[in-house]
């Protein structure tokens, strides 16, 4: 079964989202000698600036720049994630084969609609990630369980609350 274990996933809504707000994050840690994965949930394919390849250039340059081992995509699309069934295995499937100490994801109260999804999607899987009865597969083998130590959130665009 295939996991590669890293100290750091971080989980972005969009291609960006992660290096936008977390690169001074992620280069401390990598220049401690940490290793980090970056799982996008989206291609960002409905953004204003870009379409899908050119986001995933961009992306696979920043993570060039920042030092970053492992990125992935996910799938999911962009402008309409949900937090549901389908959207947390797939999460919770990197999870388990990340095998991160800690998560970072985007900040639960933002003015996009995607962002304050992901962050509670990916809040969510990180704990169903650890129950031994949710199971995903890789390559038909099953993962083992796994909970990540810390979930922390990083602020993209902060949309006040009353």
């Amino acid at each position: 079964m295939e996991t590669t274990k890293v100290d750091i996933l971080a989980f972005g809504a969009h291609p960006d989202d992660v290096e936008c707000s977390a690169a001074g994050v992620i280069l401390k840690h990598i220049a401690m000698g940490r290793t980090v994965a970056i799982a996008d949930l989206t291609a960002g394919e409905t953004g204003n600036y870009g379409d899908a390849e050119s986001r995933k250039h961009e992306a696979e340059s920043a993570s060039e720049i920042l030092g970053i081992k492992y990125r992935e995509q996910l799938g999911l699309p962009d402008g309409a994630l949900e937090n549901n069934e389908t959207s947390r295995l797939k999460l919770i499937y990197a999870i388990r084969k990340y095998r991160p100490e800690i998560v970072l994801c985007n900040a639960v109260y933002d003015r996009h609609p995607d962002h304050a999804v992901a962050a509670k999607l990916a809040a969510d899987a990180c704990y169903l990630s650890g129950l031994k009865k949710k199971e995903t597969f890789i390559d038909g083998v099953a993962q083992d369980a796994w909970r990540p130590k810390a979930v922390y959130h990083y602020v993209q665009d902060f949309l006040y609350r009353t």
